[in-house]
């Protein structure tokens, strides 16, 4: 059945009587007679009840509400809220890519999870806890900070494509820029605390002038975006995760040491053994892993789907850039379900906000601001 086949219902929908409050919400959209059986899509149940976290990992989809996770499967009725089952009476129905859940079954559900009201506290302590925590205004720093966002590919560079034909580098692109323009809001007030990017544009960028950029720009913190892929593109690979360098090198002089004859041994090598421990020795990787595990918990929150970890790697931009440097992979677009949400503004919009809370906590963690 095709989904333009049945949409002409809506009109004779909107004049009807609705029993609850979210049944009453629906009236401002589209509803859709499947069978006998009057069903809403998805989408539409995210935006009346204003749910942030939620996911589709084959075919289950995954919605958390008022701090319970409700859970079911496309072509099922059996539907769960936590681990107690309830069951919709009608199966989950996906049209054209498009997933739809039975009204009334689903709103008798919505009925019985009582909503979470913030804590009732007096105004006087309610001033003072807001007092206590003021919004990014204020910082520790005497000098300017430099945070480096680099997005992923680009120009003749596509990166991974999806099996719908979406591109990394445009994904990498939106979220980098939705990620500075959040930042830069969020620090108004710290004038010394910069965003800067790699690119802002459709630009291809060889590694070794990604690291360039990186030391020109004396940036304190280096963050790379990207989506994954996998082996083979593996319609069902799912998750995020992020690394940290597991070594660092300086490659000016390294490559100077190897090709350069004519530097006396004894004390040019000792000079290039000393720059590469004082960037193993020091805090640059074990502020990289911080920054990393802090990434993947803001990302575990917000995002339903598997938590990869944050992992050592030895990637050229991690490798030799000299400052903490850190590399997310968002999503897998080889999975068509994962490359469905990564088109969506809003989903990007989400996770350009997360790891931009991510950098903040740490940038708090670590007393930069307060």
């Amino acid at each position: 059945m095709r989904l333009v086949k049945i949409a002409v219902v809506l009109f004779f929908l909107a004049g009807s009587v609705f029993s609850s409050e979210f049944a009453a919400q629906l009236k401002n959209y589209p509803s859709y007679w499947i069978g006998k059986q009057k069903y809403v899509s998805l989408q539409t149940i995210i935006k009346v009840l204003g749910i942030q976290s939620w996911g589709r990992i084959e075919d289950r989809i995954f919605l958390e509400y008022q701090g319970k996770i409700l859970k079911g499967s496309i072509g099922s009725s059996d539907f769960y809220v936590d681990d107690k089952k309830v069951g919709l009476d009608f199966p989950i129905k996906e049209i054209e890519k498009e997933i739809f859940l039975p009204v009334e079954p689903f709103d008798r559900i919505i009925s019985t999870i009582t909503p979470v009201s913030p804590p009732q506290v007096p105004k006087q302590t309610l001033a003072v806890e807001q007092a206590s925590k003021p919004a990014v205004q204020e910082s520790n720093l005497d000098r300017e900070f430099i945070i480096l966002i680099d997005p992923g590919h680009g120009g003749k560079d596509n990166g991974a494509i999806g099996n719908y034909g979406l591109k990394e580098k445009d994904v990498n692109l939106d979220i980098s820029l939705r990620l500075k323009n959040y930042l830069v809001s969020q620090f108004k007030k710290i004038p010394n605390i910069r965003v800067k990017m790699t690119r802002e544009d459709d630009t291809f960028l060889s590694l070794d002038e990604r690291v360039e950029l990186a030391k020109k720009e004396k940036a304190d913190i280096f963050f790379c975006v990207h989506t994954n892929s996998s082996k083979f593109n593996r319609w069902n690979a799912d998750g995020f995760e992020t690394y940290y360098p597991s070594r660092k090198s300086e490659i000016s002089f390294v490559s100077k040491v190897e090709t350069d004859e004519s530097i006396e041994p004894d004390t040019n090598l000792e000079t290039v053994f000393q720059i590469v421990s004082d960037l193993n020795t020091t805090s640059v990787i074990e502020e990289s892993r911080i920054l990393a595990e802090i990434v993947q918990e803001k990302l575990a929150e917000r995002l339903i789907c598997p938590d990869r970890g944050a992992k050592a790697a030895s990637f050229y931009v991690l490798r030799y850039t000299p400052m903490t440097s850190v590399l997310v992979e968002v999503g897998f677009i080889c999975n068509p379900n994962i490359e469905a949400n990564l088109r969506d503004p809003e989903v990007r919009q989400a996770i350009s906000e997360t790891l931009g809370k991510a950098i903040i906590q740490y940038l708090k963690s670590r007393q930069i601001i307060g």
